[in-house]
């Protein structure tokens, strides 16, 4: 911990007791609740729900304050200073502690963020608005500017200012002051309206709801994880093919994007471009890294690499719905490509687009035995084949493409 850190540490240590003493002078203390009892364990309770319950999500996005939006309305600043301070406190049941530090810095700063929301609640009900809910998001956010200026202050000033990028403060600022804002009322209403039970079974009811998306999020970082992991895979059998698959999966989402697929869609579409090589591991490396024209029996093994993708993915959950993808992207518009032969629409749309972009990729990039093309033999190369090898609606869209220079990079040191 470095000077500037201990410096911040002890500047916000001060704060936090200078406004505790502030607010015990300007409100009455004394009006003790049981609300005060109730709100301080539910949150103390949240903020240690992994040691309760086997949740899987430790997300960004808090439920503090959508906690402490009910109590700002029924608790006086000082009770909601004491509140946060106290209920945030993390319990650490593990050998590693959280350190003195973190602890001092985290508690000050939801209490000084907590305590100030709620100054700024009641300041806005008497000279701003009198409606309740104008006045609590007036005070969340200022509890999250507060609350995310103190982190990025306290990054900065640890010496990682290469981390910090004021466009993500500006995003996560608004992104959390919405969900935590229309979260902090359903919890008010719910308390307000119907009781505390109700407002147990509301947080319940949000947890389940986020670890539900979190889940989510979980299965597409697994799925992206497997992804870069079959392109080393790739590489680890031929440096060309797997800089072939990176600049097809990129070439792939320039199509999708102009054709308008729907980004479920699109991104299934994508990932199977990145990998639809994956079944040339089984391929002999003779065969594979031949820099000569392939024999009429080295092209009958090559072209069974879409099969071998294909078996070697089929077993994987994740994958298996979209391997079609890989299976076709060899089949021709008017039938006489492979594995099965199959024409026009019967070919899978993600499999037509892989077709064109994986062609576009060979042409432009070329081969020991075939020079790449430039940009107006591309054009013309397409043109000729639109309608046999492929289909002619995306022809047309991919020679827009290139026509609006949008896949110049493709074409660099060539002459265009």
């Amino acid at each position: 911990m470095n000077r500037e850190v201990k410096l911040f540490l002890a500047i916000e240590s001060i704060i936090f007791i200078l406004l505790v003493i502030a607010e015990s002078k300007l409100y009455n203390i004394f009006s003790f609740k049981i609300d005060i009892i109730f709100f301080t364990i539910t949150l103390l309770i949240l903020s240690n729900l992994s040691l309760f319950l086997n949740f899987q999500s430790s997300t960004s996005t808090s439920i503090s304050l959508p906690v402490l939006i009910p109590a700002m309305t029924m608790l006086n600043p000082f009770w909601i200073t004491i509140i946060a301070f106290v209920g945030t406190s993390e319990l650490s049941i593990k050998k590693n502690n959280i350190p003195w530090f973190k602890f001092l810095f985290n508690r000050c700063m939801f209490g000084i963020a907590a305590g100030l929301a709620a100054i700024v609640y009641d300041l806005s009900l008497s000279f701003i608005s009198p409606n309740i809910i104008i006045s609590l998001f007036f005070a969340s956010i200022t509890y999250f500017i507060i609350n995310i200026g103190m982190v990025y202050a306290i990054i900065y000033l640890s010496g990682e200012k290469q981390k910090i990028s004021y466009n993500v403060f500006l995003q996560e600022l608004v992104k959390s002051i919405f969900i935590s804002y229309f979260l902090g009322l359903v919890l008010y209403f719910s308390y307000t309206q119907f009781g505390k039970v109700f407002f147990l079974l509301v947080i319940v009811l949000i947890y389940i709801t986020r670890d539900f998306f979190f889940s989510r999020i979980q299965v597409l970082n697994t799925f992206t994880q497997i992804i870069e992991s079959f392109l080393k895979v790739i590489d680890s059998k031929d440096h060309y093919t797997e800089g072939h698959c990176e600049r097809v999966g990129n070439y792939t989402k320039k199509v999708c994007n102009k054709i308008n697929i729907n980004p479920s869609k699109k991104e299934k579409i994508i990932n199977m471009a990145k990998i639809h090589d994956i079944g040339k591991i089984y391929v002999d490396d003779e065969i594979l890294k031949s820099d000569d024209l392939l024999s009429d029996e080295e092209f009958k093994e090559m072209k069974k690499h879409s099969e071998y993708g294909y078996e070697l993915l089929k077993d994987i959950d994740m994958l298996n719905d979209d391997l079609e993808i890989i299976l076709h992207h060899h089949e021709f518009y008017n039938g006489n490509g492979y594995p099965e032969g199959i024409k026009e629409k019967e070919i899978p749309l993600g499999s037509r687009i892989l077709n064109i972009c994986d062609s576009f990729d060979v042409m432009t990039t070329g081969r020991s035995y075939k020079k790449a093309l430039n940009k107006e033999e591309t054009i013309r190369e397409f043109k000729r084949c639109a309608g046999k090898q492929f289909d002619p609606e995306l022809v047309d869209e991919l020679i827009e493409l290139i026509k609006n220079g949008e896949l110049d990079g493709s074409f660099e040191n060539k002459n265009i």
